[in-house]
């Protein structure tokens, strides 16, 4: 891009606050060299390079925003060590944790990264060496604390046991002689002198136990003595700590030997680490701030950014603003008053631009940008002592050399374009520097007060002109992007605003008539009825939104409505199973019982029948085609059982049925022909068998004697045509005949056995009987 970077820099900083918002990435970083390199970061200039980073980013959003807990923590600028080891100088205990806790990291970050979604990053990780050996040597040796560990050699070991048995020692014969001679110390303490043990004894007596002093007390009246009888295993304490701290050495120096051998893999491993920990802070401040990655294209010079933000305006109070360039408008032109938002939508542009172009994502829903070899700015005042510049002189130096350098590939901002001069001179420069520059098929946004430079924007076939919305009543910026639309100044109103004379306003408005040509006054009357038009718009669309947000909630009232329905209905459904389950459990339990009762009072069956009753499911109520009276003989459709009706009350009826009465809703009745009975009259034995044997024989209505003949006669028959199994029907009445049927069935020889007959099979008003 530029020869002298760091005055690209300056430039940079100054015209788009790039450091600022640089410094809000390196917040998110997790050490020292990441921070740095992304603090120093520029626009690339190789579209590869800066392709993937922007690619690194967008996997890395993809990787937290799927819930990944991915921390670099544990991870510094082991460079200097490593340069220190490689130079054959010892590393501190800290500096060979540093590396172990970044061998760590470094291993932390393959094992996460083994999505093959996330196909960069994990060709990143995979390059890196665990160096396994290393790691697990530092950590045997080196404790959390960054010191050397007790036992990280069996030398070290017996030192210090050699350490602590000299120190019981000493302390052992420190306390005897202080138990003895307390008369002669100022204190029944010990103190240590440079690491060795004293006591302190009256001045008089410093003389007195032999040894060393090492110092006289702040009063003079004591001295700090080292007796004899201490000095060998003071000595005996020091040497131990000087072997100690001589392994220790020994220890630190094989292991920065170590590292040494290590060195290829080491600086890998930091180069990969910082890539992979400024990919993570970019996403992690897109995240932040809602923005995305930007797509660099090179098809056209068309250009997007859709719900753009500057990202050093508080969230609370910056406007989101669309910005867009199609391929044959090269030139962006926005006018408005003063502080309605120029500046900050030419920063917010340039800065989408400039961080696009250094790998980093943008403040924006959505960008896509054309690739730019070069960035050039000219924003703010230039004003130079130094150089003893003029702010216009500034400027013109300035955009002589954006027209000299620039390119097809080169993206320009221009603040504020001719100002600082003669506005007619200014004007006629400003279209020049603007049709020059067109002329070179370079990109540019700029700003303008000028009308001449409107009405030309107006009229080029090249240029976009746009503005930013000002509300006349409140006389206050919306910082609104229309694109399209050229805005007014507002100067008057804005300085009645701040109670300038209104006679000097008055005049004013006199001279600015007097000189103002006829095409000014046409541009300042559209420019009027445009901002109306926009403002009729706005309203318009406003309406629309709140019908369609309406519409929104009616569908989603609509929905809750119908979810709930459905719930519901479910939950009913779901009672009326369990309801019908538990209705025919209690219904087998009866029918159990029904089945393994043999012998029960008439009344007990009956009652039983009746709740069998009670427990079949309600029907839906239809109308009945058959009206039904007393003495009609029915069917009870789903207990296969039939009988007369004997007593009608409205929608219900008492039907006798196999000898008892029944209960039941006149819906469950279907009218039948009656069964007809025939008695049977005794008659001469004779050979001659029937042809047809019924399988039941209904007595009901019989006298017992009369009975009994019928069915003695009825199980001949059945015995002369080889039939197993048959029903008496005798019906529950008072219960004669059932036990004058079960006393003769006791006695006949061809039956086998008899049982009453099931609910179905009409209960205890029958009997089944096998015969042999």
């Amino acid at each position: 891009m530029r020869k002298d970077l760091r005055a690209y820099r300056n430039e940079l900083n100054q015209a788009i606050d790039f450091d600022r918002v640089l410094d809000q990435f390196a917040a998110h970083t997790s050490f020292s060299l990441s921070r740095s390199q992304i603090q120093n970061a520029l626009p690339l200039q190789d579209r590869y390079q800066m392709q993937e980073q922007l690619d690194l980013v967008r996997e890395s959003i993809g990787l937290f925003q799927s819930g990944s807990t991915l921390s670099l923590h544990g991870c510094h600028d082991i460079e200097p060590a490593v340069k220190k080891a490689v130079r054959q100088m010892v590393l501190s205990p800290q500096e060979l944790l540093e590396i172990a806790s970044f061998l760590m990291a470094c291993q932390r970050v393959q094992n996460t990264l083994r999505d093959e979604s996330y196909e960069k990053l994990v060709a990143y990780s995979e390059t890196m060496q665990t160096c396994k050996s290393l790691m697990t040597k530092i950590q045997d040796c080196i404790d959390m604390s960054g010191s050397v560990k007790d036992d990280a050699s069996a030398l070290l070991v017996q030192k210090h046991q050699q350490l602590v048995h000299a120190r019981q020692a000493l302390i052992s014969r420190s306390r005897d002689f202080v138990k003895k001679n307390a008369s002669k110390l100022m204190e029944t303490l010990t103190t240590t002198i440079a690491g060795r043990t004293c006591v302190l004894v009256k001045a008089g007596e410093k003389n007195a136990f032999g040894g060393m002093i090492h110092g006289q007390s702040q009063s003079g009246l004591a001295f700090y003595v080292e007796p004899s009888s201490f000095v060998s295993l003071n000595n005996e304490v020091q040497l131990a700590l000087s072997q100690i701290e001589e392994e220790k050495h020994r220890i630190c120096k094989e292991l920065s030997r170590l590292t040494a051998s290590f060195e290829v893999a080491l600086l890998s491993n930091l180069e990969t680490m910082t890539i992979l920990d400024c990919s993570f802070a970019k996403a992690h401040w897109a995240i932040e701030k809602d923005g995305c990655v930007p797509l660099i294209q090179t098809q056209d010079r068309s250009m997007t950014l859709e719900f753009a933000r500057h990202p050093l305006i508080d969230v609370n109070k910056v406007v989101a603003n669309t910005y867009k360039l199609l391929k044959d408008q090269r030139v962006l032109m926005i006018t408005g008053p003063n502080m309605g938002g120029k500046t900050v939508t030419l920063k917010t542009m340039g800065l989408c631009v400039a961080l696009s172009h250094a790998g980093f994502p943008v403040c924006c829903h959505r960008a896509v940008l054309p690739y730019y070899r070069s960035i050039w700015f000219d924003i703010g005042d230039q004003q130079s002592i130094e150089n003893n510049l003029s702010t216009f002189s500034s400027h013109v130096s300035s955009l002589a050399m954006i027209c000299s350098k620039c390119d097809p590939f080169s993206f320009i901002l221009l603040d504020e374009i001719g100002n600082g001069t003669d506005p007619a001179e200014g004007s006629a420069l400003a279209i020049a520097i603007l049709e020059y520059l067109i002329q070179k098929k370079a990109t540019i946004i700029t700003s303008t007060h000028y009308n001449a430079v409107k009405s030309y924007g107006k009229t080029h076939e090249n240029i976009l002109v746009a503005s930013m919305q000002f509300d006349k009543e409140s006389l206050m910026p919306t910082y609104k992007y229309l694109p399209g639309v050229s805005g007014a100044s507002y100067a008057f109103s804005i300085a009645r605003q701040y109670h300038l004379d209104s006679w000097i306003l008055d005049k004013a408005k006199q001279i600015k008539e007097e000189t103002e040509d006829s095409r000014n006054k046409e541009l300042e009357k559209l420019e009027k009825l445009q901002n109306e038009v926009v403002l009729e718009k706005e309203r318009f669309e406003k309406l629309i939104r709140d019908a369609h947000q309406l519409q929104k909630e009616a569908q989603e009232t609509k929905e809750k409505l119908a979810h709930r329905k459905e719930v519901f209905e479910k939950e009913y459904q779901q009672r009326l199973e369990e309801l019908l389950i538990k209705k025919e459990q209690e219904a087998d339990a009866l029918i159990e019982k029904l089945n393994k009762t043999t012998m029960v009072r008439p009344h007990e069956k009956t009652q039983l029948m009746h709740d069998l009753e009670a427990l079949q499911p309600e029907t839906k109520e239809k109308e009945e085609k058959d009206s039904f009276a007393v003495g009609d003989y029915v069917q009870i459709q789903d207990l296969n059982s039939h009988g007369e009706i004997i007593e009608l009350r409205k929608k219900e009826a008492v039907v006798l049925t196999n000898g008892m009465k029944m209960k039941v809703k006149t819906n469950r009745l279907k009218k039948m022909k009656r069964p007809r009975v025939e008695k049977t009259q005794p008659k001469a034995h004779s050979d001659k068998t029937f042809v047809r044997v019924p399988l039941e024989l209904n007595i009901i209505g019989c006298r017992v004697e009369e009975g009994l003949r019928s069915m003695d006669h009825y199980l001949d028959q059945c015995v002369a045509h080889h039939i197993k199994q048959v029903r008496i029907i005798h019906g529950m009445g008072t219960g004669k005949l059932r036990s004058a049927v079960w006393q003769d069935l006791k006695k006949h020889p061809m039956v086998k056995e008899y049982t009453s007959a099931g609910p179905s099979d009409g209960g205890l008003g029958a009997t089944i009987v096998t015969l042999k």
